[in-house]
């Protein structure tokens, strides 16, 4: 069933974690701290979503290139500084909200027992360090032998997975990709014949970037669990 893996690569948001159900408390949060009443902060958040949907479509996570025009609909005022100070309490607010998905620990552990290597190749949060804080904060981080954050440790996926590739010393047909998007798939396969890939059939709050163009991965899971299987001897 394996295949000869050796290395194991996840992507975080979708596939480890859950932090996509917790944005419209964080931006109901976000919109009393900015002092909206009641009606407006309830608009506030379906327009905060909506961008979040359209933002995280394209691929760009950087909040402060967007935020100003999400405020600026609702006749909110901040200087650079102060929006700064919100994504911040944004940050910090998703990486305590985010959840774990059931069976990931046994997952990892599992493979860890099996002498695979794991990887996280994760996309940036739009600032600097704050997705390598997340994963430190979901508590996953102890089972990775790397994590590398695409636009901080490499500029791009393809470069990431050769990175990998020479770190472990191994061939493409012993490497297996875990996403849950079909872009990340997609261009994976397009540039590296041999990796095996893996979709997480995962339900988002977020839906432009799961819908955005098919994918033809090696296999299908809809949990985490189901990896257990494709270990076995």
């Amino acid at each position: 069933m394996m295949r000869g893996w050796k290395v194991f690569v996840f992507d975080f948001d979708g596939v480890l974690v859950d932090s996509y159900t917790c944005l419209p408390s964080i931006y109901e949060h976000i919109a009393r701290l900015v002092g909206l009443r009641e009606q407006d902060a309830k608009i506030f958040v379906k327009r905060a979503i909506k961008y979040e949907d359209e933002q995280d479509a394209i691929g760009n996570y950087d909040r402060m290139s967007w935020w100003p025009s999400l405020f600026k609909e609702f006749n909110i005022s901040l200087s650079s500084v102060n929006i700064e100070k919100l994504l911040r309490e944004f940050h910090e607010l998703r990486a305590r909200l985010a959840i774990v998905f059931e069976g990931v620990d046994d997952v990892l552990k599992l493979l860890r027992e099996k002498a695979f290597n794991l990887v996280i190749l994760a996309g940036n949060d739009g600032q600097k360090s704050v997705k390598r804080k997340r994963i430190k904060a979901s508590g996953l981080a102890q089972y990775f032998d790397e994590i590398i954050i695409i636009g901080e440790d490499t500029d791009s996926r393809i470069s990431g997975v050769n990175l990998i590739l020479k770190k472990f010393n191994v061939s493409e047909n012993q490497l297996v990709l875990i996403e849950d998007k079909p872009r990340p798939i997609n261009e994976v396969k397009e540039n590296f014949k041999g990796i095996s890939t893996i979709k997480v059939d995962f339900e988002s709050i977020l839906k432009l970037a799961w819908r955005k163009g098919a994918c033809t991965p090696d296999f299908r899971i809809t949990t985490i669990n189901e990896l257990k299987e494709l270990v076995r001897p």
